[in-house]
Order: C-alpha cells, then sequence, then structure tokens
C-alpha cells in the first residue's frame, strides 16, 4: 500500500521534495536497478497530464507541465541537496516554469517506481497547486 502525502506546490516556483525508500526495517533501499515516473492529474479519470516527471540514478529524466517543456524531473539515490549520492534517496525537483503550467487547484499525484517490469507505488495524494499573482 503506498504511503499518503499531499504536496503543496506554489504556481511559479521549483518544487523541490526529498524521500527516503526504506524497508519494514528502516533500512534504505538501493534504488540502482530502477527508473521513477511521478504524474500530476485533475482527477484518477482524467487523460490529461498536469505535470509528467521521471528519471533513474543517471539523474533527471525529464519534465513536462501541459504540452510545453519544463525542467526536472526525478534523480534516485541522490541526497536531497543534489550534491551527492544518498542510498534510498530520491530527489524530485519541477521548475518554476513547470509549476507555472499547471493550472491552479486540488489535483492527485502519485509516484511510482519500476525495477524489471516489477511496478510499485510508493506514494500517492492530492496535489494542490495555489495560483500565482505575480506573474
Amino acid at each position: 500500500m503506498p504511503a499518503r502525502h499531499d504536496i503543496i506546490a506554489n504556481q511559479g516556483e521549483t518544487l523541490n521534495l526529498h524521500l527516503s525508500y526504506t524497508n519494514s526495517n528502516d533500512s534504505v533501499i538501493d534504488l540502482s536497478s530502477y527508473t521513477a515516473e511521478l504524474q500530476v492529474r485533475r482527477t484518477h479519470y482524467s487523460s490529461d497530464k498536469l505535470l509528467h516527471l521521471t528519471g533513474t540514478t543517471s539523474g533527471f529524466g525529464g519534465a513536462t507541465a501541459g504540452i510545453t517543456g519544463a525542467t526536472g524531473g526525478i534523480y534516485l539515490n541522490r541526497n536531497a541537496g543534489n550534491t551527492g549520492g544518498e542510498t534510498g534517496g530520491i530527489l524530485i525537483v519541477a521548475g518554476a516554469t513547470g509549476t507555472s503550467l499547471i493550472p491552479g487547484g486540488k489535483h492527485l499525484y502519485d509516484l511510482e517506481i519500476n525495477s524489471n517490469g516489477t511496478v510499485t507505488r510508493l506514494i500517492e495524494g492530492r496535489f494542490e497547486c495555489p495560483y500565482e499573482v505575480t506573474r
């Protein structure tokens, strides 16, 4: 069962989120053989992705917001400051351009990791994007 965590990502601000993936004994899990994907949608049933982030242990895979490119992605086995490795660390970044393209409001997201076809949903929840006034 995935963990539940709500995210507030202000429109036009860079989102930085760091997680540690551990087992039931609180031991970190090496993510070397994994890929990761995070999607934000208006509802569970929406076909449109408001934000799509991907990544591996090699670096940020990519980021898209709507039909326009964005910066960021997911970096596995990385520390919170993005200055070095950390076994089990998951660094999620969505650049200011990408968050400015997410419609204001309350949406849904989840984060999944994949190792050789075995997909695990790690975390899910509400993705709130308060409207930006200064543009």
